[in-house]
C-alpha cells in the first residue's frame, strides 16, 4: 500500500523541483559575484548612489516622522539604521522607512520591472542584520533586478495596472531570494520563502492608479512587500512551508491574477542582463510626464519665457499617460504623492522654476497663486497616435508667438544615459542641507568602491545626516 503514496510524493517532489519558486531559488543561489560583468556591477553601483540621494533629500517628507515613530513603539533588535535619523532598529523595520524614503520623491531609477531600487532598503537592512560585505550585498541586488524585470516581462495581454493590480506585486517572487542568499537560506527554503510571500503580498492597483489621489501608502508598496519577504525568509529558515507553485499552481498568480497570461519560459530564462536596461531619471517626476514636461522645459529655457508671458498650453500625450495623469485630483494636488504624477503641475513647474529637484514638489507650491494660474492655462489632450513614452507641448505666448516642441527621447532614458559625473552630481543636490561636503564626498567614494567594504553596515552608517532630522 505504500507503493502509490511513494509515488504520490515522488511525483510532488518533481512538481516542486520545477515550480517557478524552485527555479528563481536555483538562479540565485548559483549567481556569484565572480560571474558579474564589470558593466552589471557598475550599473548596480549607479543605482545604489542615485536611491542613496533620493533617500536622503525625502527626510523632509512629512511620512517620514509617522514612519519612524511606529517603528519606535514596535521596538525590537538593533539592527539596522534608518537612513538620515540614525535610528538603529530591526531590519524589517528599517526596511520600511528607508523604501518610504527611496520612494518619496519619485526620482529614483526605472528598471527591474519597475522601479526595482526600492529592493537596496531590504537588501541593505538585511545586509547589515547578516554582517554581509559589497560582494555580496551587490549580487543580491542584481538579482532582484534580474528577477523582477523576468517577472514583468512575463506578463501577457492586458498590463497589470489594467486588471487593477500593482507592478510591486513582482517582489513578492524576487524579493525573498536576493534577501535569501544573505540569509544562507537554501533551496528549498528559498522556495518556500517566496510561497510564503508571494501567496499574500499582492499590492491593490488603488495604491498608483489613474483616476485616484495618490497617498503616502504608495511610497510603501514594494516597502510592504519586501518586509514581508524579510518575515517570510525567517519563517522558512526555521522549517515554515509555502506554496512554492505560487506562480503555475492552481488560484495561483498566473491563474488567478493574470488569467494564464504569463509567459512562464520566458519568467525562466536567465540569459541577459536586465539590470544594463535600467536608467536614471533627470526630472522629479512619474516617468509618465517626462516627455511632454521636458518638452515644455526646453521651450521655456530656450525662449526664456517667464509666466506672466504664458496664454496657453496645450499638451499632447498618449492615452494611457493622459489617463494617468490628469484626474481631478492630480490637477490640483494637495501632497507631493499626487504632484509627482500631474500633468498640470508638472508643466506648471516647468514654466515657473526651469527646473525639477528636491524642491518642485513641496507644499507651499500646491497653493502658489503663480503655479495655479498656469495650471489653469494648461490643457490636456490624449492623441492615440502617440507611442506611450511621446508628448507634445505648444506654448502660446500673450504677445501672440507660438513654441511647439516634440520630445521622444529625454536626457537618462535609453542609449542617452546619465553619465557617471551626472549621478554624482545629482546625488550632492540632493544631499546638500543633509551632509557636508566631505561626506558627499566619502559617500560617493564609497558606494564606486563598495565591493570592497567587508560590512556594509560601515555604508548604513554613512547615511546618517550630520544635521538634525526632526
Amino acid at each position: 500500500m505504500t507503493l502509490p503514496r511513494d509515488l504520490s510524493w515522488q511525483n510532488l517532489a518533481l512538481q516542486y523541483r520545477s515550480s517557478i519558486a524552485n527555479q528563481f531559488a536555483r538562479y540565485a543561489l548559483a549567481l556569484k559575484y565572480e560571474d558579474l560583468p564589470h558593466e552589471v556591477l557598475h550599473q548596480a553601483k549607479r543605482s545604489l548612489l542615485d536611491a542613496l540621494g533620493c533617500a536622503i533629500a525625502a527626510c523632509r517628507a512629512p511620512g517620514r516622522p509617522i514612519c519612524e515613530d511606529v517603528i519606535r513603539e514596535l521596538g525590537g533588535t538593533e539592527e539596522a539604521t534608518v537612513f538620515g535619523s540614525g535610528l538603529r532598529t530591526s531590519a524589517p523595520n528599517a526596511t520600511l522607512v528607508n523604501t518610504f524614503l527611496i520612494c518619496f520623491l519619485d526620482y529614483n531609477d526605472v528598471g527591474g520591472g519597475g522601479h526595482n531600487s526600492s529592493a537596496i532598503a531590504g537588501i541593505l537592512a538585511i545586509s547589515e542584520r547578516e554582517k554581509a560585505g559589497g560582494r555580496d550585498f551587490l549580487t543580491s541586488l542584481v538579482t532582484s533586478y534580474e528577477l523582477g524585470a523576468r517577472v514583468a516581462e512575463s506578463i501577457q495581454g492586458p498590463n497589470l495596472e489594467d486588471r487593477g493590480w500593482n507592478y510591486d506585486l513582482r517582489a513578492g517572487l524576487s524579493m525573498p531570494p536576493a534577501l535569501g542568499r544573505l540569509m544562507r537560506l537554501s533551496e528549498d527554503q528559498m522556495a518556500n520563502a517566496i510561497g510564503i510571500c508571494a501567496s499574500h503580498s499582492l499590492p491593490l492597483g488603488v495604491l498608483d492608479c489613474h483616476r485616484e489621489e495618490n497617498t503616502m501608502t504608495k511610497n510603501l508598496t514594494f516597502g510592504f512587500v519586501a518586509y514581508d519577504a524579510i518575515l517570510s525568509c525567517m519563517l522558512a529558515q526555521k522549517g515554515f512551508t509555502g506554496p512554492v507553485r505560487v506562480v503555475e499552481g492552481d488560484s495561483g498568480i498566473c491563474q488567478t491574477i493574470l488569467k494564464g497570461d504569463m509567459d512562464l519560459d520566458h519568467m525562466t530564462d536567465f540569459s541577459g542582463w536586465r539590470i544594463l536596461r535600467t536608467w536614471h531619471k533627470t526630472l522629479l517626476a512619474n516617468p509618465s510626464l517626462f516627455w511632454h514636461a521636458s518638452a515644455t522645459l526646453s521651450i521655456v529655457t530656450e525662449h526664456n519665457l517667464k509666466p506672466e508671458d504664458i496664454a496657453a498650453v496645450r499638451i499632447s500625450t498618449n492615452p494611457r499617460v493622459w489617463n494617468h495623469t490628469t484626474a481631478l485630483p492630480k490637477k490640483y494636488p494637495r501632497n507631493a504623492e499626487s504632484a509627482n504624477h500631474s500633468a498640470f503641475f508638472a508643466n506648471a513647474i516647468a514654466i515657473k522654476d526651469r527646473k525639477f529637484g528636491p524642491d518642485s514638489f513641496s507644499s507651499e507650491k500646491f497653493t502658489d497663486p503663480a503655479v495655479l494660474d498656469l495650471i489653469e492655462r494648461i490643457t490636456v489632450e490624449p492623441d492615440p497616435v502617440l507611442p506611450k513614452y511621446v508628448g507634445i507641448s505648444e506654448i502660446e505666448t500673450k504677445d501672440g508667438r507660438r513654441f511647439k516642441k516634440k520630445a521622444e527621447i529625454p536626457h537618462g532614458v535609453a542609449e542617452d544615459a546619465l553619465t557617471d559625473d551626472e549621478i554624482e552630481d545629482k546625488f550632492k543636490t540632493m544631499a546638500e542641507g543633509y551632509f557636508s561636503r566631505g561626506q558627499m564626498q566619502r559617500m560617493i567614494e564609497t558606494v564606486w568602491k563598495v565591493e570592497s567594504l567587508d560590512d556594509m553596515g560601515k555604508l548604513a552608517a554613512q547615511m546618517v545626516s550630520r544635521r538634525k532630522v526632526t
